[in-house]
């Protein structure tokens, strides 16, 4: 059930449209300005513009329970073989030109002061699926990411002890000294049997 945004979380949203918006356009820009392949920039362009719109939907969505996420699976990379990867691959592909140095800077250095804001730290908290959007893209701007954005980790699950059934222990059966006595073989009445049928 989505919840009605505050005007804190609207202004977050827009500062973040902003940061994308910024990176999109240096993107393109430098892409053309250097002569990167245009499956290249699409490709870069796909990704930062997929980045804003899951983060808008995330933060829309509002507080959700953290469950565990399963591990997906790694991409195919024959199938994105022009979108760069690793960290601060946005940086070495876009360094800057003489019109605009080191061009992924400011929004880097906004993105930064964006995850200072108490409202976002609040928001992350309460819904991890926004840290899991916003780790890539620091990833890609080569900035370490803050405290908040750290990975959960999940305490190991302590093994569970099953006790096993015993078998029962043989009771011993006390019979009375008379009924004992009945049911004793006589050995002397059987040793003369034998003896005369032999």
């Amino acid at each position: 059930m989505r919840t009605a945004p505050t005007p804190l979380t609207i202004s977050l949203l827009d500062r973040f449209a902003l940061i994308m918006a910024i990176l999109a356009e240096i993107t393109v820009n430098q892409g053309h300005a250097q002569h990167l392949p245009g499956a290249k920039i699409i490709a870069i362009w796909q990704r930062l513009t997929s980045i804003a719109a899951r983060f808008a939907r995330a933060v829309l969505r509002g507080p959700t329970s953290s469950r565990p996420r399963l591990t997906p699976a790694k991409p195919n990379r024959a199938k994105r073989s022009s979108l760069p990867d690793g960290f601060g691959w946005l940086p070495r592909v876009f360094p800057g030109t003489h019109d605009m140095p080191a061009a992924v800077t400011y929004p880097a250095q906004q993105l930064r002061d964006l995850l200072a804001d108490p409202t976002m730290a609040e928001l992350i908290e309460t819904n991890p699926a926004i840290g899991r959007i916003l780790r890539p893209l620091f990833e890609a701007l080569g900035i370490e990411r803050p405290a908040i954005l750290a990975i959960p980790t999940t305490a190991p699950a302590e093994p569970i002890q099953v006790e096993r059934a015993q078998p029962p222990r043989a009771v011993p059966i006390i019979l009375p000294l008379a009924q004992a006595a009945a049911t004793t073989p006589d050995w002397n009445r059987q040793k003369s049997s034998l003896a005369a049928a032999a």
